[in-house]
């Protein structure tokens, strides 16, 4: 009875507590480097706060998606036994092939990033909103708000997506990896 608990209630849950501390310790690096873009962009060009986060968290996400798109290429790469070797005569490729595989990659990345950006501003919008009650009820630092508001909003994300739309982690490695745009 006590260890059907333990092992339904009590592990699970800090299962789910772990899996966003480990969410929440990147996300919080990449958010306070988003509130420097942020500041720079609102500056620069005079936007608006959804706008100037708009685009703060499109930057910060290209690169993100470039890497997690040519990391399985550079590993294979690596891998290989024939890495560096010249391609067979019938696998060779022309100038123009190989100009249309980097344009066709750079521009499917670049909309991945945008649609993922996209899809990101609920969660933007949410720690916000957590970060802006945070400071009204505590009284401790500035950064120590901040990271729990995004360890709030890492928890909240990993509720939804692991109970409402198991779907999404599927969705994201298909749209990263195998999808046409």
């Amino acid at each position: 009875m006590a260890l059907d608990l333990v092992s339904g209630y009590i592990l699970p849950i800090i299962d789910i507590l772990v899996m966003s501390i480990k969410v929440a310790v990147p996300a919080f690096l990449l958010v306070l480097a988003g509130q420097r873009l942020n500041k720079y962009i609102k500056e620069k060009l005079k936007a608006s706060w959804i706008v100037s986060v708009f685009i703060s968290t499109f930057a910060l996400l290209v690169p993100i998606v470039f890497a997690l798109y040519l990391l399985p290429y550079y590993s294979g790469y690596i891998g290989s036994p024939i890495a560096g070797m010249p391609a067979p005569d019938i696998m060779q490729m022309t100038f123009l092939d190989l100009a249309m595989a980097v344009i066709s990659t750079i521009l499917k990345n670049i909309l991945s990033a945008l649609l993922f950006a996209i899809l990101l501003m609920p969660l933007v919008f949410f720690a916000s909103f957590v970060e802006e009650k945070l400071r009204e009820k505590l009284k401790v630092p500035a950064i120590a708000n901040l990271f729990i508001a995004v360890f709030i909003t890492a928890l909240v994300s990993w509720l939804l997506i692991l109970f409402v739309f198991p779907w999404i982690i599927d969705a994201v490695f298909w749209k990263l990896y195998w999808s046409e745009f």
